[in-house]
């Protein structure tokens, strides 16, 4: 944890200095950065109590008071009674505070232009997806559930997929199960395998994607005898228990169905407890287990069936 620490306060340092911030003023205005983002909380917000803005910004009472006094003296606030709170006064931008606010939004915009335009379109992705990541997991209601909701999906792969999805289980696998590296060279196997006999109209992949970063994936590969095999299907263990490994499921055997597959089976170990109850409520049935000695580790390989006439009823 310490490593950690001495991390995130040598970026706090280094991000402050860069952006200006040491200094009592920035954007060449005569305003403190306080003062400039009570302005800015408000012009969001369009209005807002003084409680509201103190529990938003995190501010003092007192030192938030004396701001909302100085802005108001020089008209930029002004307070209204406020319609569902007699007691309370809601504080909005005049014309005149409206009018800073819009030339300090302009400044700062060109600011982080000239820093963006040093960058490639790779580094900007990276830059702007780590501070969505530093926002979503520092807010003070954060959830899983949260970075959840900001979950795409997408269908097929794209360049590069593939070496990432080959990482990720290499990765997790190793950290969760202790599982050798050799796991990592029959993943690649199987996604050579999966290439190498591809057939579109069969073969399906989906991925989810958090700020365009794989957290989660399920593919169906289609085998003789009108079967299919469930395959790689993983959720980010910061993902987990989300809903996401659900939709995964949900959208592959739906697909299953469309395609008319006649059995859908998968092969996994008996210490997958959380997924192997997934499939259970979907409808699978165990039907071998044999005990194994592979990938570092002593385990039992169990495969799971599903008869796709039983999927609704299941349901």
């Amino acid at each position: 944890m310490e490593r950690e620490i001495k991390q995130i306060r040598s970026f706090n340092r280094f991000y402050t200095s860069h952006l200006g911030l040491l200094n009592q003023h920035i954007l060449q205005s005569s305003y403190s950065l306080a003062e400039i983002r009570v302005l800015y909380e408000i012009g969001q917000r369009h209005s807002l109590t003084a409680q509201e803005l103190s529990d938003q910004l995190n501010l003092d009472k007192g030192y938030l008071s004396r701001i909302i006094k100085l802005l108001s003296n020089r008209g930029l606030l002004t307070k209204v009674a406020s319609a569902s709170d007699g007691r309370a006064y809601d504080i909005q931008l005049t014309e005149a505070g409206r009018a800073l606010l819009d030339v300090l939004q302009a400044k700062s915009d060109e600011q982080i232009d000239q820093f963006l335009l040093q960058l490639s379109p790779s580094e900007r992705a990276m830059v702007v997806n780590a501070m969505k990541t530093i926002e979503d997991l520092f807010s003070t209601n954060y959830t899983s559930q949260l970075l959840a909701q900001q979950v795409v999906y997408q269908e097929g792969l794209k360049p590069g997929d593939i070496g990432y999805l080959i990482y990720l289980h290499g990765v997790l696998y190793a950290q969760e199960e202790g599982y050798s590296q050799a796991f990592e060279g029959y993943v690649v196997k199987t996604f050579y395998d999966f290439l190498e006999h591809y057939n579109a109209d069969k073969d399906k992949i989906w991925l989810a994607l958090y700020h365009d970063q794989i957290i989660g994936c399920i593919a169906i590969q289609s085998r003789p005898n009108d079967e299919a095999q469930v395959r790689w299907f993983l959720v980010h263990p910061v993902f987990r228990g989300t809903g996401i490994g659900k939709k995964l499921l949900e959208t592959a055997l739906a697909y299953c169905t469309e395609t008319a597959f006649r059995r859908v089976y998968l092969l996994t170990t008996d210490v997958q407890q959380k997924a192997i109850s997934m499939y259970k409520k979907a409808g699978f049935a165990l039907s071998t287990s044999i005990e194994l000695n592979q990938w570092g580790q002593l385990l039992r390989e169990e495969r799971y069936d599903l008869i796709i006439g039983e999927v609704s009823s299941s349901s």
